[in-house]
C-alpha cells in the first residue's frame, strides 16, 4: 500500500510542479529536458545494474522501454500544455479515464488478474466518480484546440500506461524497476535533446538556475511515478500469496490522482469545485474502498 500511495502522490506532484514552471514563466520543454536528466539519473543511482552498459541491450523489455520513453515525452508535453490551457482537473480526468486501457488489458492479459462483480461495480463507480469530480457546466463553445489536447492525453497516456503493465508482467522485477525506469527516461531525454536545437526559446531558458531547480523537482516526482507504480504492481499479498491485480492498483492509482489533484487545485489554485464535484470526491473514496475489497 505504502508504494501505491508514493505513485500516487508522485503523479499528483506532476501536475502541482507544471503549476510552478507556469507561474515562474519557465519554458516547459526546457524544465522538460532537465526533468528527464534527473529522473534517468534517479534511476541510475537506485539501479542493482548499470543502465549505461551494454548489458541493457540485452534485456528483453528494452524496445518497449525506448517506446514508452518516446511516447512518455510527447504526453508530458502535451500534460504540460493541457494543464496550462484546459486547466489541472480538465487535464487530470482526460489522463486519468485512460485508466480504462490498462484495467481491460490486465484483466485479458493477465492470469492474476480476473474480472468480478465486484470489481465491476469498482471501476463503474470509479469512471462515475472521475466525470463528477472534474465537472464542469461551460455554455461557451469548446475550443477545437483545447478538446485536442485531453483526447490526446487519454488514448496515448492509456497506451503508456498498458505498456507499462505488459513489461511489469513480463520482464520487470523489484530490482529491475529503476533500471527500467531509467532506460525509460533516458530515452525520453535523447528524443528531447534531438528536438531541443529547433526549439530556441527552450534552449536558451537552459540557462537559467530556476529551470534547473524546477526541472530537477519535475524529474523526481515523474521517476517516482512510475517507479512506484511497478513497485505496487510487484506487490505480493502475504496472507493470498498472490501478485497485486493491475486493474486494482491502476484503479485506486488514477482515481486517488484525480480527487487529490481536484483538492490541491482547491486549496492552493482556488479553482473551486462545484457541489457535483464534491460528490465526485466522496464517491471516488466509496469507489476505491469496493476495488480494495475486490
Amino acid at each position: 500500500m505504502i508504494f501505491l500511495i508514493l505513485s500516487i502522490l508522485s503523479s499528483t506532484s506532476i501536475y502541482v510542479v507544471f503549476k510552478l514552471v507556469e507561474r515562474h514563466k519557465v519554458v516547459n520543454f526546457s524544465a522538460i529536458i532537465v526533468n528527464y536528466i534527473v529522473a534517468c539519473f534517479a534511476g541510475f543511482f537506485l539501479s542493482d545494474i548499470n543502465p549505461f552498459t551494454l548489458q541493457v541491450f540485452s534485456q528483453k523489455w528494452l524496445p518497449i522501454a525506448l517506446l514508452v520513453g518516446i511516447m512518455f515525452i510527447v504526453m508530458f508535453y502535451v500534460i504540460a500544455k493541457s494543464t496550462q490551457k484546459a486547466g489541472v482537473g480538465v487535464t487530470t480526468v482526460a489522463s486519468k479515464m485512460s485508466v480504462v486501457f490498462p484495467i481491460v488489458f490486465s484483466i485479458w492479459y493477465d492470469a492474476n488478474d480476473s474480472l468480478t462483480m465486484l470489481k465491476v461495480v469498482g471501476i463503474v463507480l470509479a469512471l462515475i466518480a472521475v466525470y463528477l469530480t472534474v465537472y464542469q457546466k461551460n455554455n461557451k463553445s469548446l475550443d477545437p484546440k483545447i478538446f485536442f489536447l485531453p483526447l490526446s492525453l487519454f488514448v496515448g497516456m492509456g497506451l503508456v500506461d498498458s505498456f507499462v503493465k505488459f513489461a511489469q508482467a513480463e520482464y520487470i522485477t523489484d530490482s529491475l524497476a529503476s533500471t527500467f525506469s531509467s532506460v525509460v527516461f533516458a530515452s525520453s531525454l535523447l528524443v528531447g535533446l534531438l528536438v531541443l536545437p529547433f526549439n530556441k526559446p527552450a534552449a536558451k531558458c537552459l540557462g537559467k538556475l530556476k529551470t534547473w531547480g524546477l526541472g530537477a523537482l519535475l524529474g523526481l516526482v515523474n521517476f517516482g511515478s512510475i517507479y512506484f507504480l511497478i513497485l505496487a504492481l510487484n506487490h505480493i499479498n502475504i496472507n493470498t500469496n498472490k501478485q497485486a491485480m493491475g486493474s486494482v492498483v491502476f484503479g485506486i492509482n488514477n482515481i486517488s490522482i484525480v480527487a487529490l489533484s481536484v483538492l490541491v487545485g482547491f486549496v492552493f489554485y482556488r479553482e473551486r469545485p462545484s457541489k457535483i464535484n464534491w460528490v465526485g470526491i466522496i464517491l471516488t473514496g466509496i469507489s476505491i474502498l469496493v476495488l480494495a475489497l475486490s
